[in-house]
């Protein structure tokens, strides 16, 4: 159990920020109840979404009757498997890869320690971890059983075993491809493309009535239990022989491969010579395959999202979107509103990029390459801020190509003034909140890395104000403290550019004090 405990108490603290997040996510079926507050209203929205492929491509189908709770199971029951899915594949990679390629797990294992306890502590922690989510989020929504209709304890504790099942199925899936992959950005690629294709079997089964499709997805868990509908427990058991076969099958792998390596050989050595001058010309082709392979994600996020809001926007104009997206469109003009909306997933998807690619500079400590670097002379502040400048920049690439496609596409598919525009202006106007990120990460990578978990800290509790800060009635001024959702209305009377220069100077200040904090310390000695 030591080594458990070891890696446990190196990483409580992003496991406690997304077990937080994802719990308060859970406590939101009565902003339901009180959002849709006659049956009448509740049975038009349900129409309406049961009749909307965009929703239903996002969130899946919503059953019958429609009450709050199968409501709140359907839209923002989404959201919350998705964000689980997405801690499964970072947890998973930082319990085994990061763990073996930063060198730490190279000398427990000087120390005696067998070769294979490593990845049973890890597998360990994830099935804690899932019962602990799904404990969590049982007890979150049953909570408001006396404020919401249809909550019932079967149907919280069917909802909480989904989330958990979710997180222990698409753990196993990227502790299998970590076992496969020759390092841990590479293990964190694969986990993350087999989610988007476990995303695309979901939605390709809701909308075109594939059911079979959804037992094949960790995603789909949700269609095929049914929450406060049926509660099919017996749907969850497959998930559970697939999370046994692949966690065995996982071991099976690791003991047939060699320590800091995959079963694949690595690509990404070349005998040529690199010329570079430069600390951020070397930081800037590091950062290469990841900036390419970030952009077509967010582009292609970006874009979908953007094209298919035009049903939603016409539902706003008469008056009749409610819920979680009603909450994110307000009360001004609709296809501004869902524009802002769609920024604001981009920002929030370009933001973890930036935190990822930060935390990538404390990695090269831990590697060596950072003391190599430093051996020829640069100054010891140059590392991390060169890495903070070509994030910064990376965000700003990304954030441009998206802006540029969706305002090309969107015009054609979404009626309004200025919606090409409009649509580059939320979207590129998202770089200051990545600023601010870029920020918070370096200053914490830079002075504090033993706190550099804490640098997802802003970005979650951003997000959560940003998407659910109407939805559960946060006064505006706790809302404005938040990065996102601070994006003027280009073709408004009066766009304000002050919180966006504020974000842009407190993500400057914040880098600098960073670059600063890690002339004052050794190398990942903090």
């Amino acid at each position: 159990m030591t080594m458990t405990w070891l890696l446990v108490r190196r990483y409580r603290l992003p496991l406690l920020c997304w077990t937080a997040l994802v719990t308060a996510l859970c406590s939101t079926p009565s902003a339901y109840q009180s959002a849709y507050a006659t049956a009448e209203q509740r049975r038009t929205a349900v129409v309406l979404a049961q009749n909307n492929p965009a929703s239903t491509l996002v969130y899946g189908r919503l059953p019958d009757p429609g009450t709050a709770a199968q409501m709140f199971a359907w839209e923002i029951g989404a959201f919350v498997t998705i964000l689980t899915a997405i801690m499964a594949v970072v947890v998973a990679v930082t319990l085994t890869r990061t763990a073996e390629d930063d060198g730490s797990l190279e000398l427990l294992r000087g120390c005696g320690v067998p070769p294979m306890r490593p990845l049973h502590s890890a597998l360990v922690i994830l099935a804690v971890q899932s019962g602990v989510l799904a404990v969590a989020c049982t007890g979150a929504v049953l909570a408001t059983s006396r404020t919401a209709d249809g909550v019932t304890g079967a149907g919280a504790a069917a909802f909480g075993a989904v989330v958990g099942l979710t997180f222990a199925t698409v753990a196993a899936v990227t502790v299998l491809l970590a076992q496969v992959a020759a390092t841990a950005g590479q293990a964190r690629l694969l986990g993350f493309t087999a989610l988007g294709a476990a995303f695309a079997a979901r939605a390709i089964a809701d909308t075109r009535h594939l059911g079979t499709l959804n037992r094949l997805s960790p995603l789909g868990l949700r269609a095929v239990t049914g929450p406060f509908t049926e509660d099919r427990w017996g749907a969850l058991l497959p998930g559970l022989l697939a999370v046994v076969i692949l966690g065995g099958t996982a071991v099976l792998l690791c003991a047939r491969r060699e320590f800091g390596a995959g079963l694949l050989p690595r690509r990404d050595r070349r005998g040529g010579r690199l010329r570079i001058r430069t600390t951020v010309g070397l930081a800037a082709r590091l950062a290469r395959p990841a900036l390419l392979s970030w952009t077509v994600a967010v582009a292609a996020i970006g874009t979908l999202f953007a094209a298919m809001g035009s049903g939603t926007v016409e539902q706003q104009r008469d008056g009749e979107v409610g819920g979680f997206l009603g909450s994110q469109l307000g009360a001004g003009d609709p296809a501004a509103e869902y524009l802002a909306y769609c920024g604001t997933v981009v920002g929030i998807v370009v933001s973890t990029y930036a935190i990822l690619s930060i935390l990538a500079g404390l990695r090269a400590e831990d590697t060596g390459r950072t003391g190599l670097v430093l051996v020829t002379g640069v100054r010891r502040w140059a590392p991390t801020a060169a890495q903070a400048v070509v994030t910064a920049a990376g965000c700003l690439v990304v954030l441009t190509i998206t802006g540029v496609i969706s305002a090309l596409i969107t015009p054609s598919v979404l009626d309004g003034d200025d919606i090409g525009p409009r649509s580059l202006a939320y979207t590129v106007g998202q770089w200051p909140a990545a600023m601010a990120s870029i920020g918070c990460a370096t200053l914490l990578v830079g002075a504090f890395p033993r706190l550099s978990g804490l640098a997802w800290l802003p970005l979650l509790a951003s997000s959560g104000l940003a998407l659910l800060g109407e939805l559960l009635g946060v006064p505006r001024r706790i809302q404005d403290l938040g990065f996102f959702r601070h994006v003027p209305d280009v073709a408004g009377p009066d766009p304000h550019v002050t919180p966006l220069l504020v974000l842009i100077a407190a993500g400057a200040v914040l880098v600098l004090l960073g670059a600063a904090g890690s002339t004052r310390r050794d190398l990942r000695a903090g």
